[in-house]
């Protein structure tokens, strides 16, 4: 959607729905979702988030969502409206203050680093406490998931040319854990707090966002997906290490759980790797692949 054209239909959402003009609109940038995320400052002094979705059901749950993660304390935003357009969906939530991660992190001290690394694992360990699904995947709070196996969510066994070697490795990692996935519960946790969707202020956690579904399975996951986002966001620098290192000592795995961490992480800065390879970024890539080398050695 054009710039001018989405900030008019902002406008005319929160007209709509809150029943007041917005004083402000200002995009947000940092987004991966496809949502279009608009700041709106409005007449009456409040400030909330509006995220619109070219799909008709990209917020069914997420009010619910909110609701029940609020009941345990988690520090998410309230839903004051959402709905369904023409041209899709949208949902109006309070805003909450503070920058992701990722974009906390170069200022942040070891100290902080450690201390939201235990935020983010007592947050999880409240979320699960929720009732777990009959299946394995991603849905809303209190949903099945589709999944009847937790290795499901990793493909089916790959035929792997013999040109790829960083994949024939992660296949092999893969096949050497089957045993730990197939113990693997379906507990209800966020996948996608990880670098992105943490709110940092005052180099706290101020708050946590987009939480349109939840995954049922290993809650190992978020923490190898943060290693792998810190591969590639922050791959060589210090800040990455330390919270990287902060938050595995948060989560203290050991024996094959530890090495899924790598292999989830390992995963995920592969695609990476992939993604930077097709751009034709060289040195991005050259970086990306000494990460993933080191993932897939830890978790063999």
């Amino acid at each position: 959607m054009d710039e001018a054209v989405a900030t008019l239909e902002a406008a005319r959402l929160l007209r709509a729905a809150l029943g007041t003009e917005a004083r402000a609109l200002t995009r947000q940038t940092l987004t991966e979702s496809g949502n279009l995320v608009f700041r709106a400052d409005l007449a009456n002094g409040e400030t909330v988030a509006l995220r619109m979705s070219p799909r008709a059901g990209s917020f069914a749950w997420t009010g619910d969502n909110l609701a029940a993660l609020r009941q345990l304390g988690l520090p998410v935003p309230a839903c004051r409206a959402h709905g369904v357009t023409p041209t899709g969906s949208y949902i109006v939530l309070d805003w909450l203050p503070g920058e992701d991660l990722a974009r906390a992190l170069p200022a942040l001290a070891e100290d902080r680093l450690a201390g939201i690394a235990g935020t983010v694992r007592e947050l999880q360990h409240r979320v699960a406490n929720l009732p777990p699904s009959r299946g394995y995947g991603w849905a809303p709070i209190g949903r099945d998931a589709a999944a009847s196996r937790w290795s499901d969510l990793f493909g089916a066994p790959a035929v792997i040319p013999p040109e790829d070697p960083l994949l024939r490795r992660l296949c092999s990692a893969r096949r050497s854990l089957e045993n730990y996935f197939a113990r693997v519960r379906p507990i209800c946790f966020l996948d996608d707090l990880t670098t992105r969707n943490l709110l940092i202020a005052n180099a706290a956690v101020s708050g946590v966002i987009d939480v349109d579904f939840v995954c049922y399975g290993d809650p190992l996951l978020s923490v190898g997906t943060t290693l792998g986002n810190l591969a590639s966001e922050a791959a060589g620098r210090g800040y990455g290490v330390h919270y990287g290192r902060a938050l595995l000592r948060a989560w203290n795995p050991t024996g094959d759980a530890l090495r899924a961490v790598w292999f989830y992480a390992s995963l995920w800065a592969l695609a990476k790797l992939r993604g930077a390879e097709s751009d034709g970024d060289p040195d991005r890539a050259g970086a990306l692949r000494a990460e993933v080398e080191l993932m897939l050695e830890r978790a063999a």
